[in-house]
C-alpha cells in the first residue's frame, strides 16, 4: 500500500510540475488608495525576455485581475511592471535529474500607481519551476507569479 501511494504521489508531482512564487514589499503603501478600475503597463525590463514569456504573463495577470471579482480594466490605477531577473532554466536537466536541477527562476517588480501617477507602493514578485512532466514548462513558474501578483493587487487595492 505504502508503494502505490508513493507511486501516486510521485505521478501527481510530475504532472503538476514544482513551480511556486513569491511577493516580497519593496515598499509598503503610502497611502490607503483603493480603486475598482485599474489597468496593466509593461515598463523597460532590465532583462531579454522572450516575447512568447511577455505576452504569456501579461494574459495570465489580465485573465486573473480583471477576471469574476476582480478589477475592471480602465484608467484608474495602474500595475506597472518588469522583469529584472529571467532564467527559464534547463528543462533537459529538470526532466533528467528532477528537481535537483535546472531549476528555472524569475523575478519581476511591480509598481502600483494612484489615478494621478505617484506610487503607492511596490513589490518583487519571484517565480520558479524546478520540476514537473518531461521537466515542466517556465510557463509554470510565469502563471504562477501572474497569480500571486494578482492576488497581492486584489487584497490591497480593490475596494
Amino acid at each position: 500500500m505504502k508503494l502505490i501511494n508513493i507511486i501516486f504521489a510521485s505521478a501527481m508531482l510530475a504532472v503538476v510540475g514544482c513551480a511556486s512564487a513569491t511577493t516580497k514589499v519593496l515598499a509598503p503603501a503610502a497611502s490607503a488608495s483603493k480603486s475598482a478600475l485599474m489597468k496593466i503597463e509593461h515598463g523597460e525590463d532590465t532583462v531579454k525576455v522572450e516575447e512568447e514569456y511577455q505576452a504569456f504573463f501579461r494574459e495570465r495577470l489580465a485573465e486573473n485581475l480583471f477576471g469574476e471579482g476582480g478589477f475592471t480594466e480602465a484608467d484608474g490605477m495602474t500595475l506597472r511592471y518588469r522583469f529584472i531577473q529571467v532564467n527559464d532554466g534547463s528543462r533537459f536537466q529538470r526532466y533528467m535529474l528532477g528537481p535537483i536541477a535546472g531549476k528555472g527562476t524569475m523575478a519581476i517588480e511591480i509598481v502600483y500607481l494612484d489615478s494621478a501617477g505617484a506610487e503607492i507602493s511596490r513589490v518583487e514578485t519571484g517565480g520558479e519551476i524546478s520540476g514537473g512532466v518531461f521537466g515542466g514548462s517556465f510557463k509554470s513558474a510565469l502563471k504562477k507569479a501572474a497569480k500571486e501578483t494578482s492576488e497581492y493587487a486584489r487584497s490591497n487595492y480593490l475596494p
